[in-house]
C-alpha cells in the first residue's frame, strides 16, 4: 500500500481503523516537536506507557463476578459458563487477567478494543472472547440501525470478515459517534509528541558527551570535501558520553566554538515533569500513581489513593460492566457483571477496623459478609449470619418483636439487667426520696459510645443536680486518650475516669480507687459483680 492509497481511504473512512502498524507513518501522525505520534510510538513516552499500565494491570486485577438476581438478593452465577470466561480464562492462551489487561490497554491506546465471541453451538452460551486487533478493523452502521464488523486478517493477504453485531464484544473510550472510541493518541498528541521530543532530547544530549553543539570555523576557507572530513573526524574523536572531554588536535586556523544555549536556560528538567502533569490530565491519573511525589505527602497519599478508584479507574469499571451487559449477557435483567473494588478502597488496617466495627454495631453487615469484605471465609453451620444491633447486641429479629428471645439461648439463663433505649428519668427522684446524691457509673464500649450525645447530656444533667458521675470501663490503660477524645465536651460531667483493663472486675477496682457507686449503667453487669448483687439500668 502506498501513501497516496492511505491518504485517499483515510479521506473517506476513520484512519484509525486501517493497519499501519508495519508503516513509519500514520495520516496527520507528525506533532509540532517534530515526533511523529502512533499508538505504538506513544508507548515509548515513559509518562504514557505508565497511565496505560497502572489503568490496564488495576482493571485485569480487580476481582470481576457474574451475579444473579434473586429478588432483593444477588448470588455468584459461578455455574453460568460466562462466569469462568470473566474470572478465570476467556479463551485457550489467555488468563483472564491477561485478556482483560490486553483490551483495556488497546482501547487506551486505540480508542477501544475488540473480541470476537465464539458460541457454544448446543447450548448458546459464549464459550470463548478471541482479542481482534483494533488497527485491522473498521465499524460500520446499516440501514436497520445495526452495527457491522469487517476486520481484515493480519499477514498482508487482504482477506477480510464480516462480523454481526452480535459477534463482537466490543469496548471503547470517550465517543462522540457512539460507535468509535475517540483515540487518546490522536487527540493528545501534541503533549504527548512534546513528552517524547524531550525524552528524545535528552538521550541526544547525554550521548553526545552532555555538551551542547560545537562549530569549526577557520579565517581561511575550507573545501567542502575537507570539511565533512574535518566534521566526520571531529564527531568519531568526540561523539558519545564515553568520549566526551577528550583532548582535540585541530588543523592550522581551525577553531572550535560553542554555541550559546543550555538545559537549564531552556528550562529543560521544569518541562518534562510538566509534560507528565499534562499526560496525567489526560487521563484523570493521579500523578502520584506513575511516581510523580512533587505534590504528595504523608497527609494526602490516602486520599489521591481514593480519588484513583473513584475518578480514574471507575469509569472505566463501568464501561466494561456495561459493554459485558450489552455484549455477553442475554438476560440482562437476571444477570449482571460487576467488579470488587473494596480492597482499593479499604485504608489502613485502623480505617478498616473502625468502618467494620460500624458496619456490625448497626447491624448492616452479618459477621460473614464483615468477614468477607475483609477476604476471609464465612463461620461454619451458618453461625456468622445473626445480625446484631447495638441495644444489648441482641439479633435485630429480637429488637423488633413483640416478644423478642436471646439470639443463642443459654442451657441456664442468668438474669442480667439490660441497658434502656434512654437514660432512667427517675435517678433524681430516688436520690431526693433517700435524701442524699447518688454515684452513677456510666460504661464506655457500647454504652457512652453507642449514643454520646444522648448519655453525655444525661451526665451533664446528673451532674448538675448534685450526683457525681464517673466512667469505670474494662479498656486498657493506654486507651485513656482515646476515651477523652470521645468524651469531648462533655468530659467535665465526669469526676473520675477508671480504665481498669478486662481482668479484673469494675467494682472492685471502684472501690481501690475510693468510689462506692449506687447505679451501674452498663451493657454487660456480668463484669461488674455477681449478677444477683448488680443494681443495673
Amino acid at each position: 500500500m502506498s501513501a497516496n492509497e492511505v491518504i485517499e481511504v483515510a479521506s473517506g473512512r476513520d484512519w484509525r481503523m486501517i493497519d499501519l502498524r508495519g508503516m513509519d507513518w500514520y495520516p496527520d501522525s507528525r506533532t509540532p516537536s517534530g515526533v511523529r505520534v502512533t499508538p505504538e510510538v506513544a508507548l515509548q513516552c515513559s509518562a504514557f506507557l505508565a497511565c496505560v499500565r497502572v489503568i490496564s494491570e488495576s482493571v485485569a486485577s480487580l476481582p470481576l463476578h457474574l451475579y444473579e438476581r434473586q429478588g432483593n438478593d444477588r448470588i455468584r452465577a459461578e455455574g453460568s459458563p460466562l462466569y469462568r470466561l470473566l474470572h478465570q480464562q476467556p479463551n485457550g492462551w489467555q488468563t483472564a487477567f491477561e485478556f482483560r489487561e490486553q483490551m483495556t490497554a488497546l482501547y487506551l491506546m486505540y480508542g477501544q478494543s475488540f473480541a470476537e465471541i465464539i458460541s457454544n453451538a448446543r447450548a448458546g452460551a459464549v464459550a470463548e472472547l478471541r482479542p481482534l486487533h483494533p488497527a485491522n478493523m473498521t465499524v460500520e452502521r446499516l440501514e436497520n440501525g445495526a452495527l457491522r464488523y469487517r476486520y481484515r486478517e493480519p499477514g498482508g493477504n487482504g482477506r477480510e470478515t464480516l462480523y454481526r453485531q452480535d459477534q463482537i464484544f466490543h469496548l471503547r473510550f470517550l465517543s462522540l459517534d457512539g460507535i468509535n472510541g475517540l483515540m487518546p493518541t490522536t487527540i493528545c498528541r501534541d503533549a504527548i509528541g512534546l513528552a517524547r521530543a524531550l525524552e528524545q532530547h535528552g538521550s541526544s544530549y547525554f550521548g553526545n558527551g552532555a555538551r551542547p553543539g560545537v562549530v569549526l570555523e577557520s579565517d581561511n576557507p575550507i573545501p567542502a570535501e575537507a570539511a565533512e572530513r574535518l566534521r566526520e573526524a571531529w564527531e568519531r574523536m568526540h561523539r558519545g558520553a564515553d568520549r566526551a572531554f577528550r583532548t582535540a588536535v585541530l588543523p592550522n586556523g581551525v577553531k572550535a566554538k560553542e554555541l550559546s544555549g543550555s538545559n537549564e536556560a531552556a528550562q529543560y528538567l521544569e518541562t518534562r515533569q510538566y509534560q507528565v502533569i499534562e499526560i496525567c490530565r489526560a487521563f484523570r491519573m493521579p500523578p502520584h500513581m506513575i511516581q510523580d511525589l512533587t505534590r504528595s505527602t504523608f497527609s494526602n497519599i490516602e486520599v489521591q489513593g481514593t480519588e484513583f478508584v473513584q475518578h480514574c479507574l471507575l469509569p472505566h469499571l463501568r464501561r466494561w460492566e456495561a459493554a459485558i451487559s450489552r455484549d455477553l449477557i442475554a438476560d440482562d435483567e437476571r444477570y449482571f457483571a460487576e467488579h470488587n473494588v473494596n480492597g482499593l478502597l479499604r485504608g489502613d488496617s485502623a480505617a478498616q477496623s473502625a468502618f467494620v466495627t460500624a458496619m456490625l454495631d448497626r447491624g448492616v453487615y452479618d459477621l460473614d459478609e464483615a468477614r468477607a469484605y475483609l477476604g476471609m471465609p464465612p463461620l461454619a453451620a451458618g453461625a456468622g449470619r445473626l445480625r446484631l444491633v447495638p441495644l444489648n447486641m441482641q439479633t435485630v429479629e429480637s429488637a423488633t418483636s413483640s416478644d423478642p428471645e436471646p439470639a443463642t439461648p443459654a442451657a441456664e439463663p442468668t438474669p442480667v439487667a439490660e441497658v434502656e433505649s434512654s437514660p432512667p428519668d427517675d435517678l433524681e427522684d430516688q436520690a431526693e426520696a433517700e435524701g442524699r446524691s447518688l454515684t452513677i457509673s456510666i460504661d464506655y464500649d457500647r454504652t457512652f459510645s453507642a449514643d454520646p450525645t444522648l448519655w453525655g447530656q444525661f451526665a451533664k444533667s446528673a451532674a448538675a443536680s448534685g450526683n457525681t458521675v464517673v466512667m469505670v470501663s474494662r479498656r486498657p490503660e493506654t486507651d485513656r486518650q482515646v476515651v477523652a477524645e470521645a468524651l469531648g465536651e462533655y468530659a467535665p460531667a465526669f469526676s473520675q475516669v477508671l480504665l481498669v483493663g478486662p481482668e479484673r472486675l469494675k467494682e472492685q477496682a471502684a472501690e481501690e480507687a475510693g468510689i462506692s457507686v449506687d447505679v451501674w449503667v452498663d451493657d454487660s453487669p456480668q463484669f461488674i459483680k455477681a449478677p444477683e448483687a448488680c443494681h443495673g439500668v
